[in-house]
């Protein structure tokens, strides 16, 4: 009987580690009164195809926008410059850098690999700009315009409970 209880509240713990987040999981015979959430809205930021369109922008890069394909001058946050400003401290992904200093946590300041096989919002600086570009050498990888160690987290922790569990279980 202990076994069933121990195998039940593991279940129950492994899929609370597993889900991509609280709203995954759901009761059942209840539904969904929230409306949906509303999409973001790009900023209104100037285009740009080179970072040298940005150069009268103070503290600005030429980068893709989380919110869709194109490359706009933006501040070292993603959000759009005021009155021609920037005021961001710290600089995210692909954002024009000097050191690494300059970048966000997880973080590096260096030149991009630029191949043929580069993703084009890549293409916008030259092959000698420093860019902040995710720390792999952390075990930072780039998932959806963002530098994440999450999966190699929860991967572990699940790996450490099973063995855990199974071991105890079989004792």
């Amino acid at each position: 009987m202990f076994r069933v209880r121990l195998a039940v509240v593991l279940f129950g713990v492994l899929a609370r580690l597993i889900g991509e987040s609280h709203q995954a999981l759901s009761t059942f015979g209840v539904s969904n009164t929230r409306p949906p959430a509303a999409k973001p809205t790009p900023p209104t930021a100037r285009s740009c195809s080179h970072q040298s369109e940005c150069a009268g922008i103070s503290g600005s890069s030429c980068v893709r926008t989380p919110y869709d394909s194109a490359t706009r001058c933006l501040c070292g946050d993603n959000s759009p410059p005021v009155n021609g400003q920037c005021e961001a401290q710290t600089k995210s992904l692909y954002h024009v850098c000097a050191t690494s200093d300059e970048c966000g946590d997880e973080l590096i300041c260096g030149v991009p690999n630029i191949t043929s096989t580069a993703p084009a919002h890549l293409y916008v600086h030259s092959p000698q700009e420093k860019i902040c570009l995710c720390d792999t050498d952390s075990g930072f990888k780039e998932k959806d315009h963002a530098c994440s160690d999450a999966d190699i987290l929860r991967t572990s922790l699940f790996a450490i409970i099973i063995f855990s569990c199974l071991r105890k279980l079989f004792q």
